[in-house]
């Protein structure tokens, strides 16, 4: 964890002592930007939000024991001086910058592997994977929950200690650029890719732009270095026919250095496959783009010395994480989980998941709207419709603003109208699955995460109670 003095905070961050408490020589122990979980002895760093603005709540944490305080030189008028007492507050340009910054400042203290993993889907899940899989052989640190922007890897990394051995971290990113700072701060040796599709396009603008996005993690890792990434995707299969860095592929379709054959699903769903057409691994997750996590879990864990059977069960005993591809049993139904969040490559894999799926009663899909895709937004919808009519599903309860464009799509490729269904909210969905549900009913629920789709699962919880 991060310990840092006065002095190295000044130097590090570039900073200006606010308040006379220069003689006021305190330490810091760990971060905090959130004045409602500081821990006393924190450094505190007051960042800007969307909801709110850290600033309001430096007095706050000072009461609750802050040590050190960073603040913005344009936000002094927001900050109570006379109440902060001897606690010695730091004036920076750009408060999130200054984050990053301390962060590099601790990672430089570990001459440790690290590997990032970033993608259009499965970022979590294989950043997840490749954690379990490591943790077999090493201490490993790896991103929490979904920490992936310019905000939660620094705190991660404000997590390393002395006795961690590996870091697995988990790069986001909403506009271009942010990766490549993310990678600089966070200096992974091993970089893995999991696929290229359309998200953020209304500021990514095109698939293009978005490969770029993601090549930064490529392009600005220190050398030397090792890529992983999907031979089956065609930006990273043309990334890997034109890389000089060293490139480890994996994939399910074309040949790879990790290729997954003799693909099988169980009758509850769960994928299996042969890993080089030699070793059985049997996952306990929906869905074939999950082989795809597994693969880069499996190379990365090739790469760093872990035994072969070690990851077989890694791999095996791992269950995903909350609102993931998640499979919830309740009384006389199913729901398939995957309300994280969605776009058109997820949303087409889950369908394909539902249909592969077997069950007694009705296969229903409850999906809400995709965001954040700029000017093709209803076209996206409209097409998503076509994959709902050719999964077979026998109901489609969309919910949301946007969603009744793949009702359309779904109409217009065949699927009958009295199937087809469009809501407003959650509330109004849930009543309908609540007094429609039939026993043997597989139910999946997607939508982005804006749309709370969890809402739903709770809804049907609350009148079914779960059994597992």
């Amino acid at each position: 964890m991060l310990t840092i003095s006065l002095n190295e905070l000044l130097k590090v961050t570039g900073g200006k002592l606010w308040n006379d408490v220069r003689g006021n020589q305190n330490m810091a122990r760990g971060v905090s930007i959130d004045s409602r979980t500081i821990k006393r002895g924190n450094l505190f760093v007051a960042i800007s939000g969307e909801r709110f603005d850290g600033h309001q709540f430096v007095s706050e944490a000072t009461n609750k024991g802050a040590s050190l305080v960073i603040i913005s030189k344009e936000k002094t008028n927001q900050v109570k001086k006379d109440e902060l007492g001897e606690i010695p507050v730091v004036l920076v340009e750009d408060t999130k910058k200054a984050l990053r910054d301390i962060a590099f400042w601790h990672r430089n203290k570990f001459e440790i592997p690290a590997v990032a993993v970033t993608g259009t889907n499965g970022k979590t899940t294989t950043k997840d994977m490749i954690a379990e899989v490591l943790s077999s052989k090493f201490r490993v640190l790896k991103s929490i929950k979904s920490y992936n922007n310019l905000i939660g890897v620094p705190l991660t990394l404000f997590e390393l200690e002395r006795d961690t051995q590996v870091l697995v971290l988990e790069l986001g990113m909403s506009n271009p650029k942010e990766i490549g700072i993310l990678t600089k701060t966070a200096k992974p040796n091993l970089g893995v890719i999991t696929n290229i599709g359309p998200a953020h396009l209304e500021s990514m603008q095109s698939l293009e732009k978005i490969a770029q996005a993601k090549f930064e993690l490529l392009d600005n890792m220190p050398s030397p270095h090792t890529s992983v990434l999907n031979a089956d995707d065609e930006f990273l299969a043309e990334r890997i026919k034109n890389s000089r860095e060293k490139t480890i592929s994996f994939a399910i379709k074309n040949e790879a250095d990790f290729k997954a054959n003799e693909l099988t699903i169980s009758d509850e769903g769960y994928i299996g496959f042969k890993v080089n057409g030699k070793l059985n691994i049997n996952l306990k997750l929906l869905g074939e783009h999950n082989v795809y996590n597994a693969l880069a879990a499996f190379a990365v864990g090739t790469l760093l010395g872990v035994e072969e059977e070690k990851i077989k069960r890694c791999l095996e005993k791992y269950k995903p994480s909350e609102l993931r591809m998640e499979l919830v049993r309740f009384a006389s139904i199913e729901v398939i989980n995957d309300s994280y969040n969605a776009n058109p490559v997820s949303m087409a894999n889950a369908l394909k998941t539902l249909r592969q799926m077997k069950n007694e009663g009705r296969k229903i899909a409850v999906l809400g709207d995709m965001l954040e895709l700029g000017e093709k937004t209803l076209d996206y919808h409209f097409k998503l419709g076509r994959s709902a009519a050719e999964s077979g599903i026998d109901l489609l309860l969309t919910v949301g603003k946007h969603s009744p464009a793949i009702g359309q799509g779904a109409k217009e490729h065949g699927m009958d109208k009295e199937k087809i269904l469009a809501f407003d909210n959650n509330e109004k969905v849930s009543s309908y699955l609540l007094e429609n549900l039939k026993a043997g009913d597989l139910v999946l629920i997607k939508g982005s995460r804006k749309m709370k789709l969890e809402e739903v699962v709770l809804s049907l919880k609350s009148l079914y109670g779960r059994q597992n």
